[in-house]
């Protein structure tokens, strides 16, 4: 052990104060140095005991009342999810599949006729005409089934008519007929209804005019399996199953 000078000046002022004045024995220095020793320890252990406490409060962590899981992902994955409803056929309208049916004419003021072979399966007619905007009308099997506007108006827009087969409906062929009058009327809503058709149609003259009719099979696409599809009218999410034992991962077109 080493014995700083102030520690030593300490030993000697101490044996100046007794009252005898005697001399400064080695055991008396032996017995002041076991002194200081004893005190060293305690500032040193004290020193140390609030290291350790320091060094505990970083190095051990927290203790919350917090489950963790497992998996990281637990909390996620279960979540309850919506299976997606099964149909077999796709949702929303119907797609135009071919044509069945294509009929231009060069004559306005005069109803056109034709018949065409739809089969059984579902279809729709479209009236088209060029020019400015003049009224249209479509006969279905010698019915008036709708009348309007066609051809192009002074805003820019181009509108024709059309009409679906109803699902009821099991002809296999049709007589489809239209007619492109001449009207004084100068709106789409002014053209539109029945009501004046054969008026219109009884007191035209014929005119030059590029005018068609187009009838298009129309129906579902061919089955993809397991192709999930969203419904246009609910926004719900299904699945397309052609096989319902069918394992194909599913995809999204």
């Amino acid at each position: 052990m080493t014995i700083t000078e102030s520690e030593l000046r300490e030993i000697l002022t101490g044996e100046g104060r007794e009252d005898h004045h005697r001399g400064v024995t080695v055991a008396d220095v032996d017995r002041r140095v076991r002194v200081i020793r004893r005190g060293r320890l305690r500032v040193v252990g004290a020193v140390a005991g609030l290291g350790l406490v320091a060094g505990l409060a970083f190095a051990v962590p927290q203790v919350r009342n917090t489950v963790v899981p497992e998996d990281i992902w637990t909390g996620v994955m279960s979540q309850p999810t919506k299976t997606p409803r099964v149909v077999s056929t796709s949702v929303g309208g119907p797609i135009l599949l071919d044509m069945l049916a294509n009929r231009r004419y060069q004559e306005g003021g005069v109803r056109k006729e034709s018949t065409v072979a739809t089969g059984s399966s579902q279809f729709s007619v479209n009236l088209w005409c060029s020019g400015t905007l003049m009224k249209a009308a479509l006969w279905i099997d010698g019915k008036l089934v709708n009348s309007g506007p066609c051809g192009r108006h002074k805003d820019g827009l181009i509108y024709m008519i059309n009409w679906n087969r109803p699902q009821d409906d099991r002809a296999s062929e049709h007589t489809v007929a239209g007619a492109v009058l001449r009207t004084d009327a100068q709106t789409p809503e002014q053209v539109s209804g029945t009501a004046d058709v054969e008026q219109l149609l009884a007191a035209s003259k014929r005119f030059d005019l590029e005018w068609g009719i187009n009838v298009e099979r129309t129906g579902a696409p061919g089955c993809q399996d397991n192709v999930i599809q969203v419904d246009p009218d609910t926004g719900e999410i299904v699945r397309l199953r052609c096989d319902k034992e069918s394992t194909m991962p599913p995809t999204i077109p």
